[in-house]
């Protein structure tokens, strides 16, 4: 195994480099970590292990170029090969860097397999080249494992497929063949499913790693597969636990860490459905379905919880209509909607909206793609409505996203219901020529958000108060605000306290009060935010202007 060095001053950075990459399958052991140049030029000064040294450019007391430059120190038992970590603003020290022996370098706001593999797989052939380690015959072993896993994870999809009724004999003599699956006493699937604005496809590596390494953390007996982009499966089996009680335990344990290290990590939210308990392989096909079908919860309840199987029967105090009933008053409603919205008098929509939000509320026992197809058709009878009357539904949008595709990508109920409130009250104004048209394209909510962030932004502000104070979900709140302000909440929040900074340095106010005025408490954290969002620290953001 080759071994790495991480130096970065930011523990979250160096944390979740620990998770990002199967690190093993690339032959690689991450053996020490530095918080800046000194630390681990101190460190490189007693070992003559470390092969790569994977280092940030902008840091505190020693950067990374400076560390470059200290690698030459022919007192050092060894000179690693060096990757450079940097933001987009560093694009000059970067190619320092190459003058200085860096093998390449990898943007931070790219760090995920599909970034990092290409420059870690670049710096391990050349360590193979100068004969450092020979590992080429660990390689093949790595493949032929590969290869396994994938035998495996086609093993599992044909399992959750399968209908044991349609043929119990060969559904048996199936079983028999399946070596290596979970056949154990309390028995449970668990289907995790990601938010649907995370990009899986970049991310996927990450997220099987992260619930892998929790699940073995937990020593925790189980299989996992990837059904589908967005959804993983596991499998999991506690034989020695007596109760139900203390599988619960585990699981909670085991489904908040993972929740927690998502969240910290790549910012994705999860819904989780968990089955009941079985024994034997044969009943993993049916505890699959029933636990896929709780994960579909999250789309009336919320994301960020887990479903047992008593969720299912739970509702909110609302008894459930039959099918057929539901759906034509569902039906009804639209219809009557639609109408008024002919009509001038605004109140007149927005009560048969409410009315139809109230009919909704029955649904709740409904697959949520059901519900998503529903608001489909609401969506094509309006643009019936506004076709009559010269304008496309692209006009009215309430983003600069395809309506039909963002009804798709929703969430949940309540953030479906809000964004089609925000694209009737936009295209009632449109057919009636009110003013609301030419206004910026902010929801209530986001407008509120944005408009209280401007007058408070030097005081203690978090997401979570701000959700609260505009009536929607922080989950709803963080996602929305991406969308129609183009940058997420925090990045609009240091933005405006970093500008107001560069009016008060051109003052000639001191730096720490400063600090205090725009609400950071401590100086030195304040000059780093303001050094990633400029390029320069405080005082030399002064200094560029003629001040001393």
């Amino acid at each position: 195994m080759y071994k790495m060095m991480i130096v970065d001053d930011e523990p979250l950075v160096r944390l979740a480099m620990h998770h990002l990459i199967d690190w093993q399958a690339l032959h690689i052991k991450i053996v020490c970590e530095a918080g800046d140049g000194v630390e681990g030029l101190a460190l490189l000064k007693t070992r003559s292990d470390v092969d790569l040294l994977l280092v940030d450019i902008q840091m505190p007391r020693m950067n990374g170029i400076e560390l470059l430059k200290a690698l030459n120190d022919p007192g050092l038992p060894k000179r690693p090969i060096p990757i450079i970590l940097s933001a987009y603003s560093d694009y000059s020290y970067v190619r320092e860097a190459f003058l200085l022996g860096a093998m390449d370098y990898i943007v931070k706001v790219d760090m995920d397999e599909e970034h990092i593999i290409p420059v870690i797989t670049k710096a391990v052939e050349e360590l193979m080249r100068l004969g450092d380690v020979s590992i080429r015959e660990e390689m093949g072993q790595a493949e032929k494992q590969l290869v396994q896993q994938s035998d495996k994870d086609a093993l599992l999809h044909r399992l959750l497929d399968f209908d044991p009724k349609e043929d119990t004999g060969l559904f048996e003599q199936w079983l028999l063949s399946a070596n290596g699956l979970l056949n154990e006493t309390n028995e449970i699937a668990i289907v995790i499913q990601i938010a649907r604005g995370i990009d899986t496809t970049k991310l996927h590596g990450f997220i099987q790693q992260t619930i892998q390494s929790v699940l073995h953390e937990m020593s925790i007996l189980h299989e996992m597969v990837r059904r589908e982009a967005g959804e993983y499966v596991l499998l999991c089996a506690f034989p020695h636990d007596r109760s139900e009680s203390a599988i619960r335990a585990h699981i909670h344990s085991l489904l908040t860490m993972v929740q927690t290290r998502l969240l910290q990590y790549v910012n994705a939210s999860i819904s989780v459905g968990i089955s009941d308990l079985a024994n034997g392989c044969r009943h993993w096909p049916r505890l699959y379905q029933q636990a896929k079908q709780l994960a579909a919860k999250s789309y009336f309840a919320g994301l960020g919880k887990l479903f047992y199987r008593e969720s299912a029967t739970q509702s909110s105090g609302v008894k459930d209509k039959g099918d057929h009933a539901l759906w034509d008053d569902l039906k009804a409603g639209r219809l009557v909607l639609l109408q008024v919205m002919k009509h001038p008098d605004e109140s007149q929509w927005i009560l048969e909206y409410e009315l139809l939000e109230k009919r909704l509320h029955h649904a709740s026992q409904e697959p949520p793609d059901r519900l998503r197809a529903f608001f489909v058709d609401v969506l094509w009878e309006l643009g019936a409505v506004l076709y009559a009357k010269g304008i496309r539904l692209e006009e009215v949008q309430p983003t600069s996203h395809n309506p039909f595709d963002e009804i798709k990508q929703m969430e949940t109920l309540e953030e479906t219901q809000q964004y089609v409130k925000q694209l009737l009250q936009r295209a009632h104004s449109a057919i009636h020529g009110n003013s609301l048209m030419n206004a910026v394209r902010y929801s209530p909510s986001i407008a509120n958000a944005k408009k209280f962030l401007d007058l408070h932004y030097r005081e203690e502000i978090n997401q979570s108060l701000i959700s609260e104070m505009v009536g929607v979900s922080e989950s709803y709140l963080s996602k929305q605000f991406v969308k129609e302000v183009g940058c997420n909440f925090i990045h609009y929040l240091t933005k405006l306290r970093i500008e107001e900074a560069k009016q008060l340095l051109e003052k000639g106010i001191k730096i720490s009060d400063i600090s205090e005025r725009i609400g950071y408490l401590n100086p030195e954290h304040f000059s780093r935010i303001f050094k990633k969002m400029t390029g320069f620290s405080p005082k030399a953001y002064r200094e560029s202007l003629g001040r001393e």
